[in-house]
């Protein structure tokens, strides 16, 4: 793999961002590391509940359930429904995710690796398309994950559009059962940071459980606070 190509790639995704960023609501949403495990199976769950001030309290929460699993060495996809709750009522939508692993783990000075994601709210004319890129990079004792993403949105109940948004989670690696994390997004409606933790909780026959959780505050009154709860069962 050629690093000086990844390197073009995410400035040029960087440099188009703020030109059709118009993101309708908050960016918080999962970070990925840019890794696939061969024949890796996962049952998904997460869970955000936003806190938001315009003018009054605007609340939302989300609930997503999926099903993952390893295609090939470097292709993960998984299949999710997700449920919306908010000050305007309920949706659900459904979505396909895939990840590509680009490069190997310590190849080059970080690794990288692409996300592609289609979803559509259930009974209703409303669709978004994203693609992103993913990397993470390690200094000894610490990993910075970070996440840039470009959407398109389009359908009768939804404006067309397109919005982006940066995850960015730096973590040390205190050990596998707790790593403390701070976790910074942004978008056109959300400039958040906050503490968080992650760690693996290792089974029997090559499994385990997979936890992340974390409390963004917003910054220049874009949000009250943002909680998010993540747990991923891992199988072989």
């Amino acid at each position: 793999m050629d690093r000086p190509k990844y390197r073009w790639l995410l400035l040029i995704m960087v440099s188009i961002g703020p030109t059709y960023s118009r993101a309708d609501g908050s960016a918080v949403t999962q970070i990925y590391s840019p890794y696939v495990q061969p024949l890796e199976k996962e049952i998904e769950f997460v869970w955000i509940h936003d806190e938001r001030r315009d003018g009054h309290t605007l609340t939302s929460s989300s609930a997503k359930v999926g099903y993952g699993t390893s295609l090939f060495t470097n292709l993960y996809t998984e299949l999710s429904v997700t449920h919306l709750n908010t000050d305007d009522g309920s949706l659900d939508e459904i979505e396909l995710e895939t990840i590509w692993q680009l490069t190997e783990q310590g190849e080059y000075s970080s690794d990288w690796g692409m996300l592609f994601e289609l979803e559509t709210v259930l009974g209703e004319d409303a669709h978004e398309v994203s693609v992103g890129v993913l990397n993470q990079k390690d200094i000894d004792r610490w990993s910075i994950i970070s996440n840039f993403v470009v959407s398109y949105e389009w359908g009768a109940q939804r404006q067309d559009e397109s919005e982006t948004r940066l995850g960015i989670q730096t973590r040390y690696r205190l050990g596998a059962a707790f790593e403390p994390t701070v976790e910074l997004f942004m978008g056109d409606e959300t400039r958040a940071i906050g503490p968080g933790a992650t760690g693996i909780y290792k089974m029997s026959q090559a499994r385990q459980l997979r936890w992340n959780a974390a409390i963004l505050f917003g910054v220049d009154g874009y949000a009250d606070y943002t909680a998010k709860l993540e747990f991923e069962y891992e199988f072989f």
